[in-house]
């Protein structure tokens, strides 16, 4: 077989195609057609992408008619306007002037799906996304193409897949993965627009290369500081002399007293409230500890990121921001897949009626992904957090802890969790006994917690910590939560100055948690939900507290007389 070899010259020109590849928007776009040749020569360099197990995973829908493409820019506009108040201030003005489609300016739009292969693909048995990947690599083929030729191709990502299929009626099981501006353009611009207009700057090479394996990051000691006592009399004094009898705003008094102390303020705000979910599986329920079965924990998951859960429905409510995070399903999510933050320690912990449920490292590890989630969200403005959790078995890793923590048989500490029947909740516990007799005693919190916790209590328990730390609002919710906190509070106790006790669950044992904890909770619905849902129904009653500190009249400004 003859090898093609190329020449300098070739190389030259490949590297000038690669380097002056263009995103192309708006007005450059000349309405002149493209002729069906030179079409067929960019979508055939699409077809001639690398794909896993030559499995061609690609399908080309191309776009002509002016109604279709007003209906997508139509879905343009829309998600446009949802994403412009998501940048600060200056960039939120900056993109607001931005022209960043071409949709209707093009003669033509090429839609190009993933279309997932039936049956197993060679190569794609362990990285089952890879498929994807080789969709991508046909568009840069065809990008490329398309330079090479003088065509123009603006990539517009800012639309929602779904509608877009439903505009196209592409078949159900289909992924869009592009959907691509073509045509002749008046200018190809020196540089990419957004580094022309400063959105940002392009990396060095040496920014983005690792030599062998990445360094080690150094751990972070997360310790959070006693509050500050100093403002303690003075905000005292501001709120016993509001313009109503002492005390008479009865546990919003004591919980504007803490938002006050914890920010250092006699005049404390609220900035972009967040409610933060981690999710994990338990080896436990092998057991037969829960009434669901363990892949209700990823159904659950893609139920949240649809937005149809209570803690979705309560968080839109309240204007609290929402995220959900894989600290260790036991499933592998879409790498598509929008919404969802990955730290995943594992598939899942081991039994702990066996061995313990993670090593000392998965348990340290988890504890610092939990304080990356929380230092990525402060840094994006959040004073106030409230966490939650999902997990099929947390119940049982959660009462594992309470009883080992605050010394209570387990038999006090079990409750019903999703619903067992009572010869299950007599299964539970005597699981328990017996996992608790298995392993040695100790008063290690982080043994405690590599031997019984869960992935996700893990994490909640290092967010707690960073949360902490960063001087943040911890809105903590129920049972599960509260274990969580145990080890947090058994870590650094000062953590507890920060923590505002959301409700008290119907779990029977979330009320000897909170008494162990000497602390009383805002609200008392005998709920028993989980994820957060507590944190978020509590959220009016904190802001209520922030109000009135803030605007409520003292005595002196109304002019009312106080007695003496």
């Amino acid at each position: 077989m003859d090898q093609r070899l190329f020449g300098a010259e070739e190389v030259k020109t490949l590297e000038d195609i690669i380097l002056h590849r263009r995103d192309v928007r708006g007005n450059r776009f000349l309405h002149t057609p493209i002729p069906e040749d030179v079409l067929e020569k960019i979508l055939l360099a699409a077809l001639n992408g690398p794909s896993v197990g030559f499995s061609q995973p690609w399908e080309f829908v191309v776009i002509r008619e002016r109604e279709t493409r007003q209906r997508i820019r139509d879905s343009f506009d829309a998600e446009n306007t949802k994403a412009t108040p998501l940048f600060d201030e200056e960039k939120s003005k900056k993109y607001a002037g931005m022209k960043l489609e071409g949709i209707l300016e093009a003669p033509l739009s090429v839609a190009v799906f993933y279309k997932p292969v039936k049956g197993v693909v060679l190569g794609q048995t362990s990285m089952k996304e890879v498929g994807l990947y080789s969709v991508v690599c046909a568009i840069q083929n065809m990008w490329l193409m398309a330079r090479a030729l003088n065509v123009g191709i603006g990539w517009v990502s800012i639309l929602d897949p779904e509608k877009v299929k439903r505009i196209l009626q592409a078949p159900v099981e289909n992924q869009l993965v592009a959907y691509l501006c073509l045509g002749y353009v008046n200018e190809f611009l020196d540089k990419p627009e957004l580094e022309i207009l400063e959105w940002d700057k392009r990396k060095l090479l040496s920014q983005v290369l690792v030599q062998e394996k990445y360094a080690t990051s150094p751990e972070k000691h997360i310790e959070p500081k006693p509050l500050s006592q100093t403002l303690a009399a003075a905000l005292e004094h501001k709120i016993n002399f509001k313009t109503k009898p002492l005390g008479a705003l009865g546990k919003l008094e004591k919980l504007a007293f803490q938002i006050g102390m914890i920010q250092q303020t006699l005049t404390p705000v609220l900035k972009k409230p967040v409610m933060v979910v981690f999710a994990g599986d338990h080896g436990i329920t092998a057991e037969g500890v829960s009434a669901y079965p363990q892949e209700v924990t990823y159904q659950m998951v893609m139920n949240f990121l649809g937005g149809g859960a209570a803690i979705n429905v309560f968080c839109k409510l309240h204007g609290i921001d929402f995220n959900i995070v894989d600290a260790g399903v036991n499933y592998d999510f879409p790498n598509a897949l929008s919404g969802l933050t990955r730290y995943k320690i594992g598939r899942g912990t081991k039994n702990f009626l066996h061995e313990p449920a993670m090593s000392p490292e998965e348990a340290n590890e988890a504890l610092q992904c939990g304080a990356k989630v929380v230092r990525e969200l402060n840094a994006q403005g959040s004073n106030i957090i409230g966490f939650g959790e999902m997990g099929i078995g947390n119940t049982t890793s959660a009462s594992a802890l309470m009883s080992v923590f605050c010394k209570i048989p387990p038999a006090a500490c079990v409750g019903n969790g999703t619903g067992m029947t009572s010869e299950g909740l007599k299964k539970k516990i005597a699981v328990l006994e017996k996992a608790i007799a298995h392993h040695p005693a100790t008063e290690d919190p982080m043994q405690l917690l590599a031997t019984y916790g869960g992935f996700e209590i893990a994490q909640l328990c290092g967010a707690m910590l960073q949360a902490a730390e960063l001087g943040m609002i911890i809105l903590v919710d129920g049972f599960i939560t509260t274990s969580a906190f145990l080890v947090a509070h058994a870590l650094q106790p000062s953590v507890k100055e920060y923590a505002v006790f959301c409700h008290q669950s119907g779990e029977q044992g979330h009320k000897r948690m909170l008494e162990y904890l000497h602390v009383t909770p805002l609200l008392h619905l005998d709920m028993r939900l989980g994820e957060g849902t507590g944190a978020a129904l509590s959220y009016p009653l904190v802001q209520a507290a922030v109000a009135f500190l803030n605007n409520m009249s003292s005595f002196e400004d109304a002019g009312v007389t106080n007695k003496d």
